[in-house]
């Protein structure tokens, strides 16, 4: 599919193509499963390379663009599905497989921090030996923190409206808190784990809007 037919995003989270390579994923195949996977840019690029891809997210038209954006693949080597559903609920009986791989780019922060403890948890019991994880989602540096009420520790229903989330949950997280929750829940082996904090400005509706985010990635316990 050529760049201007594809709906939503056209190229997969930078970070995610780092983690990809210097993992040596495009020499390997297995499964990989999203979470919030929007218009499927980020398992487009895992699918292109062979492996089967899973992705999960509570917008209906995010996944319709997402069909559509993967609707160039011939049938007989159709290795995806997508599921909606609502992560604030738990994943449920969204999909029964085991990963190899498990995506969190920027997902975390829209939904309570206890539903985040139990997704962990649920992923951690659909994870193979070994599974590698990689995760992306706001610190408290970001220009978002604060802003907006308070419904829980570091999470708001954001006031603003320059980045076009009025009324969504954004829960913050300092490097050390989301470390820890994903080496307690999701049994993240400490020895692997890369941690990276990574900040950029973005103009919106006439403002610059200072972004920090928290990057994780690294191996399950086996």
């Amino acid at each position: 599919m050529k760049l201007p037919q594809i709906r939503g995003l056209k190229y997969p989270d930078e970070f995610v193509i780092k983690f990809f390579f210097k993992h040596t994923l495009h020499t390997r195949t297995g499964n990989v499963l999203e979470l919030g996977c929007g218009n499927g840019n980020n398992l487009h690029l895992f699918h292109e390379y062979g492996w089967s891809a899973i992705g999960l997210d509570v917008s209906r038209e995010s996944l319709d663009d997402a069909e559509h954006n993967f609707s160039s693949v011939q049938p007989q080597e159709s290795r995806h599905q997508f599921i909606q559903r609502d992560l604030t609920n738990g994943m449920g009986g969204a999909s029964s497989a085991k990963f190899d791989v498990i995506l969190l780019a920027n997902i975390l922060c829209y939904i309570p921090r206890s539903s985040v403890i139990n997704v962990l948890q649920e992923l951690n019991q659909r994870a193979t030996p070994g599974a590698l994880v990689f995760l992306r989602t706001r610190n408290t540096r970001d220009y978002r923190y604060q802003r907006g009420e308070e419904i829980e520790r570091n999470g708001f229903y954001l006031a603003e409206t320059e980045t076009g989330e009025k009324g969504l949950l954004n829960v913050f997280y300092d490097e050390w808190e989301m470390v820890d929750m994903l080496r307690e829940n999701l049994k993240l082996d400490m020895n692997t784990a890369e941690v990276l904090r990574v900040d950029f400005q973005n103009p919106q509706q006439g403002v610059v809007v200072d972004n920090s985010d928290i990057i994780i990635w690294g191996q399950i316990e086996k």
